[in-house]
């Protein structure tokens, strides 16, 4: 240990017994920063999803901008975060429906500079929006297809009108990223930008970029400058999960959201005291089978299916057993427990495996087998079905397998395909597919993947379920900010999915996340899930950040 390293700890340590002596208390006085062999304070080095080589593009309103452009960079009003569904504000302090819930009222932050010292106000809010709606391509979250118009209230002040309630939609209004006015103003296609120098109101600012490494330092400038004890961030590129997982091991990354096979004795046996990873559920694996087939739509063939699968063993032989197994009401828990119906029985919120009741399911429908040991329907149609999934997805891949191998031996013919995901992608939105496993788009509530899965236009409503009263009930919660109805809504949702199956979840697709506690300390864990931890869910990882403090 050098001379100045003795002489730092010789102060800290007469510095806390005057504090102590004095009744004073101040927790920073504890603490050290995280230091090399030469007394410099490490920067957090976080390990982002593997993409080889960098591609320079800090453009905000690109679908492929750099980690950190989205909530280091440039912010948006406020963040809905998906796994400990909180909210939080960043550029906006408080916003309030009216109007009959027709008008979004946002109260912005004051005296927020953006970095390059200019103000920002309500201005740059509008001009963003207005941005967007001369450019549609730029208008990734269909922002105009349900806003009308913007309106300035005041300096620090912003109206949303809608033509109808749309209270879910805030999600998008206030989670959309605002640039400054004075910079882009001359840009022209914002979607065609080429930012290399980005200005934004955000925590940090690009210091450096090449194409295996980008750096970050703090914007002491920011308004919440002093919740930021990182003063540096690095961020390496990787050309694998294969590195990234050996530089996480070695200890040279803090921070990464890879899956690795057995966590446990790979990565945590390394270093005990240091390596930790905890994957929470986010959103459901489904399988979904096509509606507009005449057999799947019998919902005694969807319940056999159900039972048939063994969903435990599609989580330890697809994902090392760290997929959360999913609930019948497709909610996602821990995090949707308030939203759970209490008249459900317990019983009936996770999925039966029984292979009898399944074959005993489809002979009560009137199904019986042929000689090949495969059911036919009571008019004579077998029981044949294709599964698609992408061809190199391996967990996907293996859970097929698993479905088909057991479906086949009780009587529902499975034969797995897999398509490049381009393929696949046109063949599940287009209803060319029998079954299919794909995912669902999970939000802060329940609310957006009931909407897209179930709403009979939703997005992602690829088994084409269609009731008016699903449909209904969806309107009630999107026209509301009465929790009591919201629940009310929600509870006919996840009963229709508990009694009809209009999709069948296999396992919970999970957070990929790995952390490690030498150099700083605060991140989520299960016991304090404040945050989505994944350092790819921008702005997500921005919170993250915002927590961590030197370690001890």
């Amino acid at each position: 240990m050098n001379l100045k390293k003795n002489a730092l700890i010789l102060f800290i340590a007469v510095f806390s017994i005057v504090l102590v002596l004095t009744g004073c208390s101040n927790e920073k006085s504890s603490k050290k920063e995280p230091a090399d062999s030469n007394g410099k304070v490490k920067p957090l080095i976080v390990g982002l999803s593997p993409a080889g080589q960098w591609q320079e593009n800090f453009n905000p309103f690109s679908t492929t901008a750099m980690g950190g452009t989205n909530g280091l960079i440039y912010q948006s009003l406020y963040y809905f975060d998906n796994v400990s569904g909180d909210e939080y504000p960043m550029l906006a302090t408080e916003f309030e429906w009216t109007n009959d819930n027709t008008t979004l009222v946002t109260k912005l932050r004051e005296e927020v500079k953006w970095s390059d010292g200019e103000s920002f106000d309500a201005d740059d809010v509008l001009f963003t929006f207005n941005l967007l709606k001369e450019y549609p391509a730029s208008d990734n979250s269909g922002i105009w297809a349900q806003v009308t118009s913007i309106e300035k209230q005041s300096d620090y002040s912003v109206a949303f009108n809608f033509d109808q309630a749309n209270v879910p939609f805030q999600d998008y209004v206030l989670g959309s990223l605002i640039v400054p006015e004075h910079i882009w103003k001359d840009q022209g296609d914002p979607s065609k930008a080429k930012i290399t120098d980005p200005i934004g109101t955000g925590p940090y600012l690009l210091k450096s970029f090449s194409p295996q490494l980008y750096t970050m330092v703090k914007n002491p400038d920011h308004y919440n400058a002093a919740e930021y004890t990182v003063e540096e961030i690095q961020f390496p590129a990787f050309s694998g999960n294969d590195s990234e997982q050996l530089a996480l091991s070695k200890g040279e990354i803090d921070w990464a959201g890879i899956f690795i096979p057995d966590a446990e004795n790979v990565f945590v046996a390394q270093d005990p005291d240091h390596n930790n990873f905890w994957f929470p559920a986010s959103n459901n694996v489904t399988l979904y089978p096509n509606l507009k087939n005449e057999l799947l739509s019998d919902i005694a063939v969807r319940r056999a299916i159900s039972l048939a699968i063994d969903r435990q063993k599609l989580s330890d032989q697809a994902a090392s057993g760290y997929d959360p197994l999913p609930s019948t009401t497709a909610l996602i828990l821990p995090r949707d427990k308030e939203w759970i119906d209490p008249s459900i029985p317990n019983d009936q919120l996770s999925y039966e495996l029984n292979v009898d009741k399944a074959v005993q399911t489809l002979e009560d429908a009137g199904y019986k087998k042929g000689d090949d040991g495969i059911f036919v329907s009571p008019d004579g149609k077998k029981l044949s079905f294709t599964l698609q999934t992408v061809s190199g997805w391996t967990d996907w891949a293996t859970m097929a397998q698993l479905i088909s191998q057991s479906l086949t031996a009780m009587g529902i013919e499975v034969i797995v395909d897999m398509p490049e995901f381009a393929t696949y992608s046109t063949n599940v939105q287009g209803g060319e597919y029998d079954l299919a496993i794909s995912w669902t788009n999970a939000g802060s509530t329940p609310y957006r993947q009931y909407q897209d899965m179930l709403n009979s236009n939703g997005s992602w409503n690829l088994q084409q379920w269609s009731d008016p009263k699903t449909d209904e009930a969806l309107q009630t919660y999107q026209g509301t900010t009465d929790k009591e109805k919201q629940l009310e809504a929600v509870y006919y949702l996840q009963n229709v999915m508990v009694e009809h199956l209009p999709t069948i979840p296999l396992v919970n697709g999970p957070v990929w996340y790995e952390y490690r506690t030498e150099n700083w300390e605060g991140w989520p864990t299960e016991e304090n899930p404040y945050v989505n931890p994944a350092p790819f869910n921008w702005p997500a990882p921005a919170i993250t950040i915002s927590k961590l403090k030197p370690a001890n």
